[in-house]
């Protein structure tokens, strides 16, 4: 049986029964951030001009676009939620040592306008994420460090997969069904890192959940693919990477849960500024006034220093790629949230003043999640802010309760806040619904298009 195939199996046999108590918790977990990080994306002006094409096109169909009054088809359904779940970097992370996958951005617009499509339970549909996830992980890591680091977009290419196994568990194809829909999506694969800090980057996993969906619905009508798509001489791997691990593809599957290793964000920025960005937040906390700091050298990662290197970003969405703004910005502030990539604060002359002192050092012997920040003083002091992980990463989880309050933070200016409490209810019992329309219903608004 070829590795794609046994992909496809997995996915399409996957039953909410076979889920172990925590990795079905995780799933929950992932919906609440998910939610946060779409909802407070809504007002953002590209989500508005993705929603003005969507509303246009499709006019009208069985799934909802949230945090609006727009009903569309489940293709762009899909595409409007999944592109702003992306929008402000502040969807979860997938982060093992090879790669870095966001994968709820991928998955639950393409799940949620199935499961609406198709009036699915809430075990449905948390089974197909999860039948999503420990698929696009493999695939993730399968094409390994030299795709990351190349000029593709892992969650744009990787994500393809990832849907389309999601959407396969959600439609519950046969399994040659779900190995046609694994390979019409790997062939559609796309997104590279140069679009970063535009308003293109989350079109990658837009896309990807669209296509998910695109590539399940044809493989149900009978569509064809090869079962090698992934693995084979000329498929995925061999396109994207220099190293690919075809053998990861089916490791562990169905016994070690990959889940169990995604990451949740403090902060709507690139992952990879986050520990920058904590270490800065405990220069501030220790007193420490932004008048006094003369220089500041961070040590991280080559790649974090090469992709996170943007000295004065132009607007809020090059800021999220800055690493010099996430530690200008708490050093003033005392913490980083989303208002701090309005503009003004990106054109504050004190932020801007701060920006300008920081010099980033790459370290091979630094983890992409840590970092090491040196501050000079203006009377000759030498202080040092040490992160070996930051938080919300694996090693330092968020908690329920912090997940709940990112959504609750994020909705109370889209959503009635009469309803934040049910919806956060539901969200955590989502187990015990018998029908998704409600739950994503109750995410929707009158007013807003």
């Amino acid at each position: 049986m070829s590795k794609t195939r046994e992909l496809g199996l997995f996915s399409s046999s996957l039953e909410y029964s076979d889920l172990p108590a925590e990795v079905a918790h995780y799933a929950r977990r992932a919906l609440v951030d998910w939610t946060a990080a779409t909802i407070g994306a809504v007002d953002e002006p590209a989500a508005k001009k993705v929603r003005k094409v969507v509303a246009a096109a499709g006019p009208d169909g069985p799934a909802n676009v949230i945090g609006t009054n727009i009903t569309t088809n489940a293709v762009f359904a899909a595409l409007a939620n999944a592109y702003a779940s992306h929008l402000l970097d502040f969807d979860d992370c997938y982060n093992p040592v090879e790669t870095t996958i966001h994968m709820s951005s991928c998955l639950w617009g393409a799940i949620l306008a199935i499961g609406q499509l198709r009036k699915l339970s809430g075990k449905d549909v948390l089974t197909a994420y999860v039948a999503g996830f420990e698929t696009g992980a493999r695939v993730a890591r399968a094409a390994g460090s030299s795709h990351y680091q190349s000029a593709w977009h892992v969650t744009g290419v990787c994500g393809h997969v990832a849907a389309a196994a999601a959407v396969a568990n959600a439609l519950k194809l046969s399994p040659d069904a779900a190995t046609n829909a694994l390979g019409t999506a790997a062939t559609q694969g796309a997104g590279i890192r140069e679009v970063y800090g535009s308003d293109t980057k989350a079109i990658h996993p837009g896309k990807a959940a669209m296509d998910g969906v695109l590539s399940g619905l044809l493989a149900e009508a009978g569509f064809t693919s090869i079962d090698t798509a992934i693995e084979g001489q000329r498929g995925l791997l061999a396109a994207v990477s220099k190293d690919p691990a075809p053998g990861l593809l089916v490791e562990g599957l169905g016994h070690t849960w990959e889940i169990l290793e995604n990451g949740n964000k403090l902060y709507p920025t690139a992952s990879l500024t986050h520990a920058p960005i904590e270490a800065a937040t405990y220069a501030a906390e220790s007193g420490l006034r932004a008048s006094e700091i003369e220089g500041i050298v961070v040590r991280v990662h080559p790649f974090t220093a090469a992709v996170t290197a943007v000295m004065q970003p132009a607007d809020g969405q090059a800021a999220r790629f800055s690493t010099p703004h996430g530690i200008a910005v708490p050093l003033v502030h005392g913490k980083l949230t989303l208002a701090d990539f309005d503009q003004a604060v990106i054109d504050d002359p004190v932020i801007k003043r701060l920006r300008d002192l920081v010099t980033l050092v790459g370290d091979k012997d630094m983890d992409r999640r840590g970092c090491e920040l040196t501050i000079q003083t203006r009377t000759g002091k030498t202080l040092r802010f040490d992160v070996a992980r930051n938080r919300g990463t694996p090693a330092v989880p968020l908690t329920d309760d912090e997940l709940s309050k990112k959504f609750s933070d994020a909705a109370i200016g889209v959503l009635d806040p009469a309803v934040l409490a049910p919806v956060l209810h539901a969200m955590w019992n989502l187990d015990k619904e018998a029908d998704v329309n409600a739950f994503v219903q109750q995410l929707t608004v009158a007013q807003r298009d």
